[in-house]
């Protein structure tokens, strides 16, 4: 698996070493959270400032390929849930975690409407993403690398010319029982959702700027009789 993270990657520079034009270039900014062991269900929990950046290169109209590196924090603490199960555990084994986090993922988006940064002012399209990365951990339990396998689903709209925002709601599945420190230690009464796999989660906004404006752009990028047409329905 970390073969395969690796050849997408070379693949990514490349593809965005001969394709300049059709770029932007985004920060973001929001909080994070976890699932495990500790939370089961509970979305928002004990949320955690969350930064970053990403470079995306922009297919067409409906595809994009995003590279992206976030900085978040994680923390839970048995205290904080309201069951026996839970006040005992943290009573004998005082189950509590805090982590930072620095996550690297390459993400295909799909934009539900046509859309380009370089459209009309309010033009947006909602959106899924999925792919693949991998994360540095460091918690209070242990310091490790991990493949994880990113998706979510937001929202862009233009706000300038070249100039776009939006907002996301993201998810990262582990494939480790580990990040929390307990490895498949829930309360019988109430089986995890997840498999016993820890997760955790971005949400929050960004900004992205498209840093190199051509004109002179290939048509198989975006049809310009097309896109009249859809503008004239938008209306």
């Amino acid at each position: 698996m970390k073969r395969v993270v690796v050849i997408v990657c070379v693949l990514m520079v490349f593809a965005l070493s001969n394709a300049q034009r059709k770029f932007d270039l985004g920060v973001f900014s929001g909080g994070s959270y976890y699932l495990g062991d500790i939370n089961q269900s509970r979305h928002i929990y004990a949320p955690s400032i969350a930064i970053g950046g990403f470079y995306r290169y922009n297919m067409n109209p409906r595809y994009s390929i995003r590279g992206n590196m976030y900085y978040c924090g994680l923390k839970g603490d048995d205290r904080d849930f309201n069951n026996d199960f839970q006040n005992w555990r943290y009573t004998e084994y005082f189950t509590s975690f805090k982590a930072g986090i620095l996550d690297v993922a390459l993400q295909f988006e799909f934009n539900f409407l046509p859309y380009s940064t370089r459209g009309k002012k309010w033009d947006y399209s909602p959106y899924v993403a999925g792919g693949v990365g991998f994360s540095f951990i460091n918690s209070t339990s242990s310091s490790m690398y991990k493949i994880v396998l990113p998706f979510g689903a937001g929202i862009k709209v233009n706000v300038a010319e070249r100039l776009s925002m939006g907002m996301e709601w993201g998810f990262r599945k582990t494939f480790d029982d580990g990040l929390d420190g307990l490895r498949n230690w829930n309360d019988p009464g109430y089986p995890s959702l997840f498999h016993n796999y820890d997760w955790y989660s971005f949400t929050g906004i960004f900004v992205t700027y498209e840093i190199f404006n051509y004109r002179d752009d290939c048509p198989a990028y975006w049809d310009y009789s097309s896109k009249e047409k859809w503008h004239k329905k938008r209306k």
